[in-house]
């Protein structure tokens, strides 16, 4: 990865599916560069006070975007700021116009086979998926008899992360050009966000504080 030029006054701009890391990634990253962060996901309910699985719920997706792409507008306007963006936040022409005028976008782009393992290695982790509208079928369990383990349960657990990984290729599909536009590609394949984000950060260590 090529040192990349950011001017004292830009932000750093997080993109990628879900699972990716950017959340854990972007805070870490702002923490050893002393930006500020945000997330877009976080200030879209605490703006509506909701969580993102009701919003969709309540207004679609349309009124989810719309939601977003005022958010991203209000981030865009941060400077020296860490944004850690929704996957599909690249999706609105507006919203990726604000977030590259003043912002240098990252690529986070680990495999769809590490991003399924990341967020779904048990049962419980599967639940977690009702929160993501465009996954929730997946966070069905009831299959599974609660006492199975051995054979029986790495056999439903990998059909589950079958079906998770053929939904990320897809999301990933529709979006790939517009992520492979970003300044700089990450593909960081099994390891921690600390060690993600100091392998970003290392490529700033000359911007003044």
């Amino acid at each position: 990865m090529e040192s990349p030029q950011l001017k004292p006054y830009a932000n750093i701009v997080l993109v990628g599916v879900m699972g990716s890391g950017k959340s854990a990634v972007g805070r870490l990253l702002a923490h050893m560069l002393g930006f500020g962060f945000i997330d877009t996901d976080v200030e879209i309910e605490r703006m509506t006070r909701k969580p993102i699985a009701r919003i969709f719920m309540e207004q679609g997706e349309s009124g989810f975007r719309e939601l977003e792409r005022k958010v991203v507008a209000r981030a865009a306007n941060a400077r020296r700021h860490v944004i850690a963006t929704g996957g599909g936040a690249v999706d609105n022409e507006d919203s990726w116009r604000a977030l590259t005028e003043h912002g240098l976008v990252i690529w986070l782009n680990p495999s769809v086979d590490e991003i399924a393992r990341r967020v779904a290695p048990s049962p419980k982790a599967l639940k977690g998926l009702i929160m993501r509208p465009y996954l929730d079928d997946l966070a069905d369990i009831s299959g599974l008899d609660p006492g199975a383990k051995g054979p029986a349960l790495h056999q439903f657990m990998e059909e589950k992360r079958k079906r998770l990984t053929e939904r990320l290729k897809a999301l990933l599909g529709q979006r790939v050009e517009r992520y492979r536009q970003a300044d700089i590609v990450v593909e960081p394949e099994f390891e921690l966000p600390e060690t993600t984000a100091r392998n970003i950060a290392a490529q700033f260590s000359g911007l003044e504080r």
